[in-house]
């Protein structure tokens, strides 16, 4: 996931199962972080920032069931 020239992260699902939301508008997360977590059939996947990121649009609900590559919700990296 890297930023675009704002610096806005699209958070993607790489597999598809159902996800599990860990973020509200307006959180910061760090380094780490899960923002989210997509239970699939054989594996789960948890999804985090690399760098500072305030969630901008969270644009799932908790508990949908996505395919593989669903866009889940977008973050902005913050200047440390």
């Amino acid at each position: 996931m890297l930023p675009d020239k704002d610096g806005c992260v699209r958070v993607r699902a790489n597999i598809g199962g159902e996800v599990e939301i860990k973020a509200t508008v307006g959180q910061l997360f760090y380094s780490g972080q899960a923002l989210a977590v997509v239970e699939g059939d054989h594996e789960i996947e948890s999804l985090s920032v690399r760098r500072v990121s305030k969630v901008v649009e969270i644009l799932v609900e908790d508990g949908t069931e996505v395919e593989a590559g669903a866009l889940l919700m977008v973050v902005q990296e913050i200047e440390e």
